[in-house]
């Protein structure tokens, strides 16, 4: 396969990838803290940060514009003539806002740009700047289109905090789960290994 098409298609698919987690752990959110809500997307636990963050650090670009088109998707019943720039703002603003925090915080050499050299203290100042930023930005889109229902002050704080714990859980179920994930992919990392390790002679 031509180099160009593979990387293209890698590329599809991780926004795909990126996409789909982002809907789904919406649509989890929604039940599991249905009751945290405070209007339709400020919640004061929103999980779907979490994957922002994940998505964005893992993937780059592909994971924003994946979680950019899952939030197209999800709003895809309130697209009209009258709402369609807002909600394409706020879907630019959900995927490209941690986005332009990790580009700035690795310009000023506060962020790795290797995973495995992150610290506790790298990852949650990343967190909740891409809160602060998520949420500034959110509520300046739908001021600037006058969107019904929301307030400017009155859900900037439920936002910010929805989205730092909902990170926070993630990031710290994830840390739980990764001795298991080892675990469980350590036989077929040896069996990988054991086969394309070349003949002895």
């Amino acid at each position: 396969m031509n180099r160009h098409v593979r990387q293209v298609l890698e590329v599809a698919t991780m926004v795909a990838v990126s996409a789909l987690l982002y809907v789904e752990f919406f649509h989890l959110n929604g039940i599991v803290f249905s009751n945290f809500e405070r209007i339709p997307g400020v919640s004061w636990v929103f999980l779907p940060a979490g994957f922002r963050v994940l998505l964005v650090l893992g993937m780059g670009l592909p994971g924003a514009a994946g979680i950019l088109l899952g939030n197209c998707w999800l709003d895809r019943s309130q697209f009209s003539e009258e709402s369609l720039w807002m909600l394409l703002a706020t879907a630019l603003v959900s995927g490209f806002s941690p986005w332009c925090v990790k580009w700035v915080m690795e310009k000023k050499q506060l962020l790795s740009t290797q995973l495995r050299k992150f610290s506790a203290t790298h990852l949650l100042k990343f967190v909740l700047a891409c809160a602060w930023l998520n949420a500034f930005a959110h509520h300046f889109v739908w001021w600037a289109f006058k969107k019904p229902g929301a307030s400017a002050w009155g859900d900037l704080w439920p936002m910010f905090v929805g989205d730092a714990v909902g990170a926070l859980v993630v990031l710290y179920v994830l840390k739980l789960m990764l001795p298991t994930l080892f675990a469980w992919a350590a036989p077929f990392s040896s069996k990988f290994q054991s086969k394309t390790k070349p003949a002895g002679r």
